[in-house]
């Protein structure tokens, strides 16, 4: 199993990580956040936004839609492909190169 980083959270996704799993990632923002700002970190406007965007065309909870979500919503990365050295080399030579 991989491991994901949600860069806003300061927590990583995987079998070691700060959560098992996305749909407990989910859980966690509605329970440290009031209803409208939990709504509004998935970029939702009501809950059928939200279920529309975790369920499959058979109706049931996805865990792929609940990992694109969070993914997206909280600033996540693969932690296999994350080097924040190479981001940082990255940033350097925009810098050089003027942009």
């Amino acid at each position: 199993m991989d491991t994901y980083l949600l860069r806003e959270l300061h927590a990583s996704v995987g079998m070691f990580g700060d959560f098992t799993n996305f749909k407990d990632v989910i859980d966690h923002i509605f329970s440290t956040n009031n209803y409208k700002d939990a709504l509004e970190i998935f970029g939702c406007d009501d809950i059928q936004d939200l279920t529309e965007q975790l369920v499959d065309d058979g109706g049931v909870f996805s865990e792929e839609k609940a990992q694109e979500l969070c993914m997206d919503s909280l600033d996540g990365v693969s932690e296999d492909d994350y080097d924040p050295e190479a981001e940082w080399c990255d940033h350097q030579a925009d810098e050089l190169a003027g942009r």
